[in-house]
């Protein structure tokens, strides 16, 4: 024997054994490891909250928690996925617990990259670029051609999620789409006696498929990404963001009023769902519930990794509310009682979760809160009125008098009812959603479906038919005319095509161009009458101070008793009644811009394109979502560099401009009494930003189509109350130490959109908060100033007038709503 052998003692040599193992596991695990199933879309996935499967328990008891070995048994995806995955990547396993060599170990030799980097750069290429589990192993394949043979690589997707640390459990449920008796596997034929389907062959497409998370792990790893800012936001939230929802009611109500011991910080939930249909399914549609944190600042809440999945269904038929919620309202309920402890910043914090709200569109709002749909005749959530039959449909007629509200006693009184043949104003029976939320004080009404793509839209067309088409060809002119700044994404369609217009536009048209539009192409009794809409809503929309809410419910009454004087007793629909208790929702939640579904509609896109193949399409959904969810990096963003840091950029700047207005930029330092320095050179910059809002100027050269240099300044020599004024932004500068913008400014003109209504008189209070939000100027008075860039207060879009040289602008408050 080796002299070295015997000179070394029993514990090195036990190492050196232990180490020459791991050696020979890792090679032969990979060596071994073949190719994936044969199923080209399955997809593992952990299994956080095992389901049982046992087919005989009732549909509301399915629900319990159960151990994984009866889960995997159970489940169709473990029963037909090969077992040469597992098999052969069995000895990776062992490594993987036994020590962190992937860490340590070169992909190969003279290698700078570890296996567990490599692995984690080849998942996230595949995430970017959108692949399905086929089309990524074959990326690992190509990946590993090209590297020398010896490389570390794993051969199989298996493989490269346990280096990882990925667990691949599985955790869908199926059920049959006609009497959602619960089956083992899809391809299972015996369900209910009463069932059509029952012993038949049943196609995938009469599956329906239900996933559920593990909600605490999605709350703990959202709030470890976003630690720093759920720590912060909340006590500066009234000065950075008072219209937004930890400033409302309900969430004030929750912090001072729950159980939160001193020394918990508290977690505030706010729940969505609603479907899409998953065109590739020839029927099926995708129900992601998602859920988002109040404490997480706007628009960081509403970026895509900030979105937790509590479950999803996929099935032909709207999802079964017990099914869909009943495990996550169960989790949520232990979430109220129960710590989570979180290390941030190497700090130790404790949380309780509490519920703020929950977002429907309509169909879901009566599907989800076991409520008559929207053309029923109690289908209001908030008040007792009964709609009217006017031919076969049902309207809601103003009324002078209130109608008393449902309230919470009410929900809970005929809420308790399961018989299917009796509702009681408009509720017809239990929802578990009543077990976490009280009704209807937590029931938030979207407005991304209410106005913009409801109402709007429909104002849209009655305008159409109203107008003669060369002046409604005008009207679509003008639109077109306007640009808009580079935060909006867009330019304005036709509106002769507003019947194929994004939401979005119907939004924007609404807040900014509607009431300049309405005074100039409808006649005066339509526009007067559309501003106290437009005044409603814009008001509701996003508001500095609450004191602006005040009364603001008198005008739309005046709009809505006069609705259909104008445009007919059939314009009086549901969604115009529920319009008269957005006040109160907002006052309890925010405002409308902080509940949006602008954002959740916009993950909802995502979600489809997570989705390849025919089958086990759920299956793929939630795995991906995981592996996002394991990818994401922590949030360096700390809420200063949302609404306060500036920067200043100094790329693309166009010096033949600055060289232009240099003599210019002299003249206004000697008139202002600022100092320059002939011998010290200005530093110029073409583009500002503060937090998160841009603004450009015009020796910015890469501006494109859109127009980002128009700004509204602080100007309290401005003759309306607002003081503030139109500017161009030639370009910006430091001094000493300061910066500076060297602007074009336009004083305010002593006049108000109002004066654009010729015969009809106009309340005072309208014109006061018309003036609020627009300003005009004149185009030909104007002076060339330097400005600290603290005076600028946002982007404005600039409009057409009726008079000559005459413009009309508006502050674009928010400019990072999602899409």
């Amino acid at each position: 024997m080796s002299r070295v052998f015997f000179a070394k003692s029993n514990a090195e040599r036990q190492r050196a054994k232990r180490a020459l193992q791991r050696e020979k596991n890792l090679a032969a695990a990979i060596k071994s490891s073949d190719d994936d199933d044969t199923s080209v879309n399955k997809m593992d996935v952990p299994l956080a909250y095992p389901l049982s499967m046992d087919d005989q328990l009732s549909s509301h008891d399915l629900f319990q928690k159960d151990d994984l070995a009866s889960q995997q048994q159970n489940n169709i995806t473990f029963a037909e996925s090969t077992s040469n995955d597992d098999d052969d990547d069995a000895d990776l396993d062992e490594l993987i617990r036994a020590s962190d060599v992937n860490y340590e170990r070169k992909v190969y030799t003279d290698s700078f990259l570890s296996i567990h980097n490599a692995c984690e750069i080849i998942i996230k290429l595949a995430r970017r670029l959108n692949l399905d589990k086929n089309k990524t192993r074959i990326l690992l394949q190509g990946i590993r051609s090209l590297l020398p043979q010896n490389n570390k690589l794993p051969r199989t997707i298996v493989g490269l999620m346990k280096i990882l640390g990925m667990n691949i459990s599985k955790k869908v449920v199926y059920y049959c789409a006609e009497c959602l008796t619960c089956l083992k596997t899809p391809q299972q034929m015996p369900c209910s006696h009463n069932c059509a389907l029952n012993n038949n062959y049943r196609p995938f497409s009469k599956v329906s498929e239900l996933t559920i998370n593990n909600i605490k792990d999605e709350i703990r790893c959202t709030i470890e990404k976003y630690g720093n800012v759920i720590i912060d936001y909340p006590n500066r939230s009234k000065l950075s963001l008072p219209c937004d929802v930890p400033n409302a009611d309900v969430y004030q109500n929750l912090s001072s009023t729950t159980s939160i011991k001193n020394g918990q910080k508290q977690i505030t939930v706010m729940l969505h769902t609603d479907g899409a249909p998953v065109t590739k399914m020839g029927g099926k549609s995708l129900w992601p519930i998602q859920a988002t944190i109040c404490e997480i600042p706007p628009p960081l809440r509403d970026h895509k990794q900030a979105t937790m999945i509590f479950g999803a269904w996929l099935g032909s038929h709207h999802p079964d509310r017990n099914l869909l919620w009943g495990n996550i309202i169960k989790q949520l309920k232990e979430l109220f009682t129960e710590e989570n402890k979180v290390a941030i910043n190497k700090q130790q914090f404790k949380f309780i979760v509490r519920v703020q709200l929950v977002t429907f569109d309509l169909p879901a709002l009566a599907l989800n809160c076991n409520i008559i749909q929207f053309n029923g005749y109690n289908a209001c959530p908030y008040c007792k009125i009964t709609g009217k039959a006017i031919e076969k449909q049902v309207f809601y007629p103003h009324s002078p008098d209130q109608y008393p509200p449902k309230t919470i006693d009410d929900y809970r009184r005929y809420g308790a009812s399961n018989s299917l043949n009796i509702t009681t104003i408009g509720i017809k029976g239990p929802t578990p959603l009543t077990d976490i939320l009280l009704f209807p004080v937590q029931i938030s009404i979207d407005y991304m479906h209410l106005i913009c793509s409801g109402h709007v839209k429909t104002l849209i067309g009655y305008w159409h038919k109203m107008l003669l088409p060369r002046v409604f060809m005008e009207a679509s002119d003008y639109l077109i005319s306007i640009v808009l700044p580079h935060c909006f994404n867009y330019q304005f369609m036709s509106l002769m095509d507003y019947n194929h217009w994004k939401t979005k536009l119907f939004r924007d048209f609404l807040l900014f161009i509607s009431p300049v539009f309405c005074i100039l192409f409808l006649p005066d009794k339509y526009a007067l009458h559309f501003l106290y809409y437009f005044i409603y809503i814009r008001t509701l929309y996003h508001y500095e101070t609450v004191s602006e809410l005040n009364d603001i419910d008198l005008l739309f009454e005046e709009y809505l008793k006069n609705l259909s004087l104008l445009y007919g007793p059939k314009s009086e629909l549901f969604t115009i009644h529920l319009h008269s208790h957005l006040k109160t929702q907002v006052i309890r939640h925010g405002a409308l811009s902080m509940t949006s579904c602008f954002s959740r509609e916009s993950y909802l896109g995502l979600a489809l394109t997570m989705c390849h193949g025919k089958k086990y399409i759920l299956e793929q959904y939630i795995s991906w979502h995981l592996i996002d969810r394991s990818l994401r990096e922590n949030n360096t963003i700390e809420v200063s560099d949302i609404f306060i840091i500036e920067r200043f950029d100094e790329r693309h700047l166009d010096m033949q401009m600055i060289a232009y207005y240099q003599t210019k930029l002299i003249e206004c330092c000697a008139k202002q009494n600022i100092l320059l320095d002939p011998t010290i050179q200005l530093q110029y910059y073409a583009c500002y930003r503060r937090g998160f809002k841009t603004y450009h100027s015009k020796a910015y050269s890469r501006g494109g189509k859109a127009i980002s240099y128009r700004v509204s300044l602080v100007n309290l020599k401005c003759v309306h109350s607002r003081k503030r004024c139109f500017a161009d932004v030639m370009f910006y500068f430091k001094l000493s130490n300061v910066f500076y913008a060297f602007v074009k400014k336009y004083p305010c003109a002593d006049l108000s959109l109002a004066d654009g209504l010729k015969t009809v008189v106009i309340p005072q209070n309208l014109i006061e908060r018309l003036d609020h939000y627009y300003g005009l100027f004149n185009a030909k008075q104007n002076s060339y100033k330097i400005i600290p860039v603290t005076d600028i207060i946002n982007k404005v879009i600039k409009m057409n007038w009726c008079d000559e040289n005459i413009y009309v602008f508006t502050d674009v408050v928010i400019d990072w709503e999602h899409d």
